[in-house]
């Protein structure tokens, strides 16, 4: 028989094996969690931009300017290429159901190399606006609006988790790297995409809208070589992941350039990475070269690396700028006035009621967090042109119908943002914006330069 202190050991030792039972059980379901979970963060007062963490994947109502609930908003980070790919099971998405709300999948670069807040603040205070007026049609709209941080493998597993939670479309993206090949996805499923960055065959697509211009590149050029001082045009434009985006870049401003009866020697077209640390040696070659005009299509915090280089080396040609060159986050000084900014929309110095109600609403929504920019501009006017197409569609909610009714929308339909009017129609080349007018820069604020200039050239982007 066994003794006390024996019963006492074996107890022990059950317990033991018991604990490790657990631990171990405990351990498998952790270790499963991890590698299928994707982070959500939730943002701080609604603010796109500044998102606090939160320890599991919630939602929480986020404020409007007037201090009631707005649309629900989350973030999602997502664990990138270690997240298991979603299946779609879209039964029944594509319709909505009379007062049921309308859910729509926005991504927005808001963190990494290239900052696309505005744009997040843009989409989320038009939505709140029209929500707390009552919605659309009867309709609330839930915007779920997440940020790939410039990562196109986290921007498709994004895309694809929006899907299968029953998004019944895309909207108000400003995602270069996951936008770079994501229309075969759209055409593959069945989802439009109302407002996108315009990347490649975006334009060409009849899923995409893009009300951005894809002529920058030709108007810029020309617009360039059209400054009678420039004898010698150069060009520098961020490169694409894909090499035909690239070379329809070089054509684009080779032949606007050509347009004025200059010539833009291949030696003179400088392709940069987004990550680029420095411009000096872009600087240098241009100086050597002779080069005494540029033209420059490249993001925020490049322009500031940009403008150094150009200060150290005091070279100062005529420079045309790309929208980006006045965000608030590019310092402007007495050595950048002069620059001539070409854009697709009026600018906020110069706008009417339509871009002046963009900038009042967005800084009674978010007050000293605002980004009042170009890019928070094609944020708002993306999700203004959605709602005006949700109001054409009265009681049918449908994708097959929205996509009927964008393509049937009135070229006005972007107020003043865009004065020359927009190209919409039942087509494949959903080449929309096709004008840019041209600005210049003085004591860091934009005053008239010269009108909208369009043009139908399309370089197969």
């Amino acid at each position: 028989m066994l003794g006390n202190r024996d019963r006492m050991l074996v107890g022990l030792f059950a317990l033991q094996l018991l604990a490790l039972f657990v631990f171990g059980v405990v351990l498998l379901q952790g270790t499963h969690f991890t590698s299928t979970q994707t982070t959500k963060t939730v943002y701080a007062g609604g603010v796109p931009g500044d998102p606090v963490a939160s320890g599991a994947p919630t939602a929480t109502p986020t404020q409007g300017s007037a201090g009631k609930p707005g649309s629900t908003s989350t973030t999602v980070v997502g664990t990138g290429a270690t997240q298991a790919p979603v299946r779609a099971d879209n039964s029944g998405a594509g319709t909505v159901a009379k007062g049921a709300p309308i859910k729509v999948g926005a991504i927005v670069s808001q963190t990494g190399a290239i900052n696309f807040a505005a744009s997040a603040q843009g989409t989320k205070a038009y939505i709140d606006l029209v929500n707390r007026a009552g919605g659309v049609n009867g309709h609330q709209i839930a915007l779920d609006l997440r940020d790939d941080q410039l990562d196109a493998t986290r921007g498709k597993a994004q895309a694809q988790q929006l899907l299968s939670e029953g998004v019944f479309c895309f909207m108000g993206w400003q995602a270069p790297q996951t936008e770079a090949d994501i229309t075969p996805f759209l055409a593959q499923n069945k989802i439009p995409l109302i407002g996108d960055y315009g990347v490649g065959d975006e334009y060409h697509s009849p899923w995409s809208y893009a009300f951005q211009s894809h002529h920058y590149g030709y108007e810029m050029g020309r617009f360039l070589a059209l400054e009678p001082q420039v004898k010698h045009p150069g060009v520098i434009f961020i490169s694409n992941s894909s090499a035909k985006v690239n070379d329809a870049q070089v054509r684009a401003f080779t032949a606007g350039v050509a347009s004025a009866g200059k010539t833009l020697k291949s030696s003179d077209i400088q392709q940069v990475q987004v990550t680029q640390a420095s411009y000096d040696d872009v600087v240098t070659s241009f100086r050597l070269n002779g080069v005494d005009g540029i033209a420059t299509l490249i993001d925020q915090t490049a322009y500031n690396r940009l403008q150094q280089s150009m200060d150290r080396q005091a070279y100062h040609p005529v420079h045309v700028a790309d929208p980006l060159f006045t965000d608030p986050t590019v310092r402007q000084s007495t050595s950048t006035d002069g620059t001539l900014v070409a854009s697709d929309f009026t600018s906020t110095d110069l706008g009417g009621p339509d871009v002046q109600e963009y900038v009042r609403t967005v800084k009674a929504a978010f007050g000293s967090r605002a980004q009042i920019s170009y890019i928070g501009q094609a944020g708002w006017l993306d999700a203004k042109i959605f709602v005006e197409a949700l109001r054409r569609m009265g009681d049918t909610i449908t994708r097959d119908n929205l996509l009927k009714v964008m393509n049937a929308l009135p070229s006005n339909v972007g107020g003043d943002f865009t004065p020359q009017g927009l190209h919409f129609g039942a087509v494949t080349d959903h080449d929309i914006n096709r004008c840019l007018a041209l600005t210049r820069v003085k004591s860091g604020r934009l005053s008239a330069y010269k009108g909208f200039s369009c043009d139908t050239r399309s370089f197969d982007q």
